[in-house]
């Protein structure tokens, strides 16, 4: 459950299970050094990983009532249980952005533009709802307020004598944090950069090109010296962060190689479009996939979508049918070059 993963500074490891989520695990990393301590990352608010975290800090003597916990970013599997770190002796830390962003996700303002969004790319309302309510993001997610000390890029926390650093590398969400700890060289990165599956880069409404914002952040990570990087699911891995940042960009690059041969072929919505896609679906076919993974490839083909058209590949039209309006998105040759969607140093 609990292991050491690095020695001066004293850093743990909790290991977290998402039962029947294909993340499989939350990696909650414990900082200790002077007799203070600051906790990554918590896991969804349901029993299972209540009692797991609770276990974990117990072992390693730690209270939730006197100690920090630094929310990475606003997902349920991050942030889920940060309400039961809400003590006047604990400081909650997240990113300014993300903490303002969750704060609309809660009150729901942002779940009616979500909703506008995917309705008008054909995602069939009724199949949409039934993925929207079985989405472990909505479930599981905090249900009240906590107090939040909110951090911009570059802030810095002291746990004992060790300097932690919050880097701001927006993408995923947007305003995750990853941290750094520059004398040690360890990047716990969050889920910018996973070792052994690929990081989900949706839409979000009022966010901006989300997957180029990502991947100049993936580019970003890269200018700090890294010799030891902690993501925040799975295994932990022997390959550098270089080259696991090098497989993430080709994958996006082999992704749009793939929307835009789909697009060439016969236009469409972003629901018709993901249909189309290649996907990790276990065998299963698009119509078998369970509702919820449809979900997310529908905002994942949204974000490459996004970028195509920043990079005047795609263009996005309407069409009507059943006297509604929807998205329909098809190619334009402008005299661009075919590599003008590389976004290799970009």
């Amino acid at each position: 459950m609990t292991e050491q993963v690095f020695q001066h500074p004293d850093i743990y490891r909790i290991d977290i299970p998402l039962t029947g989520n294909p993340l499989k695990n939350l990696n909650c990393y414990v900082i200790m050094d002077g007799g203070e301590s600051l906790v990554i990352d918590t896991g969804f608010r349901n029993e299972e990983c209540l009692q797991v975290l609770m276990e974990g800090l117990e072992e390693l003597g730690i209270s939730p009532e006197h100690t920090r916990l630094f929310v990475t970013h606003l997902h349920s599997d991050h942030s889920g249980l940060a309400q039961y770190f809400d003590y006047p002796d604990t400081c909650i830390y997240m990113g300014k952005t993300e903490h303002r962003y969750l704060q609309k996700l809660m009150s729901g303002a942002i779940r009616q533009l979500r909703d506008l969004m995917y309705l008008a790319e054909g995602y069939p309302p009724e199949k949409y709802y039934e993925a929207e309510n079985k989405n472990p993001a909505k479930i599981y997610m905090p249900n009240r307020e906590f107090a939040v000390t909110e951090l911009q890029d570059g802030d810095e926390i002291l746990v004992g004598s060790v300097k932690v650093t919050a880097l701001e590398m927006p993408g995923h969400t947007p305003g995750l944090m990853c941290c750094y700890l520059e004398k040690e060289k360890i990047m716990f990165t969050s889920d910018h950069v996973l070792f052994d599956i690929t990081p989900n880069i949706t839409n979000w409404p009022e966010m901006e090109n989300p997957l180029g914002c990502y991947l100049k952040n993936l580019d970003r990570i890269l200018e700090y010296e890294v010799k030891t990087a902690f993501p925040a699911h799975r295994n932990l891995s022997d390959k550098t962060l270089r080259q696991r940042v090098e497989e993430i960009k080709l994958h996006h690059k082999k992704r749009l190689e793939e929307i835009l041969e789909i697009i060439k072929k016969q236009p469409g919505g972003a629901y018709e479009i993901a249909a189309g896609l290649t996907w990790s679906l276990r065998g299963k076919s698009w119509e078998q996939a369970p509702e919820k993974q449809k979900w997310f490839a529908v905002g994942e083909t949204l974000s490459h979508l996004e970028y195509l058209i920043e990079k005047g590949k795609v263009v996005r039209k309407q069409r009507e049918a059943s006297g509604k309006m929807y998205n329909i998105y098809t190619c334009e040759l402008n005299g661009l070059p075919e590599d003008s969607y590389n976004f290799r140093n970009k």
